[in-house]
């Protein structure tokens, strides 16, 4: 069957939830692989919130998928992760992990923790370490700026000491008031920006845009996020197996 990639149509930035994003069968995508991807790639981040997920339609819809691995510092994986990846691992999608970080948690066992969910696992992507504001944990309100740096800090080095690549994912508010790209100069960024696209200009290090989090894909049947890769050479690892 011949995969067809799906790109987003934006006519609504301003808020998640407005009218959801919506897709449009456009573009023949069937010669692609993974030895050679496009510059411009788009797909999809997921966890549990969106449920059972069929990889084999979701690549008929996107270049890649970033799975939730794992949460803070505990060691819980996110609760569909393994048979998520099990899944995403025998698609054509590349495939990258993410950590949801908690800022007043110990940087180095966090980052422990995600080796110990991702090692040995095919992954094109660097490790992300997703750096958000939550009023269900870290909130803004209880937590402290350089603590959550120094933590933070604490997982970038120790994860990068193991020869691994890493990019930190956040939203504007959070790079400002973080400084991330000041503390983290070199880091990669991903970037949630819904206002616009393609933000990079603004985020010298930025390689990744979510630019929707209502979006509408083949095989998932909640409201899942979009991103945009738009320099993929430098940033993806074309090899399958780990």
């Amino acid at each position: 069957m011949n995969r067809i990639f799906l790109y987003l149509i934006l006519f609504f930035f301003a808020s998640c939830h407005e009218e959801k994003a919506t897709l449009d069968e456009t573009v023949d995508f069937s010669a692609w692989n993974l030895s050679a991807p496009p510059d411009t790639l788009w797909g999809v981040d997921v966890s549990h919130y969106q449920g059972k997920i069929d990889f084999d339609e979701l690549e008929e819809g996107a270049h890649f998928v970033i799975l939730r691995a794992s949460i803070g510092s505990n060691g819980k994986c996110d609760q569909r992760f393994y048979g998520n990846y099990a899944r995403a691992a025998k698609s054509h999608l590349l495939l990258g992990f993410y950590h949801f970080f908690y800022f007043d948690r110990d940087g180095e066992l966090q980052a422990k923790i995600f080796l110990d969910a991702t090692n040995g696992k095919r992954n094109n992507f660097p490790l992300i370490i997703d750096f958000e504001e939550s009023k269900v944990v870290n909130n803004p309100k209880e937590m402290n700026i350089d603590s959550s740096v120094y933590n933070l800090r604490n997982m970038v080095d120790y994860l990068q000491s193991q020869g691994k690549d890493v990019m930190i994912y956040s939203n504007r508010h959070c790079y400002a008031k973080y400084k991330i790209a000041s503390n983290f100069p070199g880091v990669k960024l991903w970037v949630a920006d819904y206002n616009a696209m393609f933000v990079t200009e603004d985020f010298p290090d930025c390689y990744i845009q979510q630019y929707a989090c209502d979006g509408s894909v083949y095989g998932i049947s909640a409201d899942v996020d979009l991103n945009v890769i738009v320099d993929s050479k430098k940033i993806i690892k074309p090899e399958m197996q780990p």
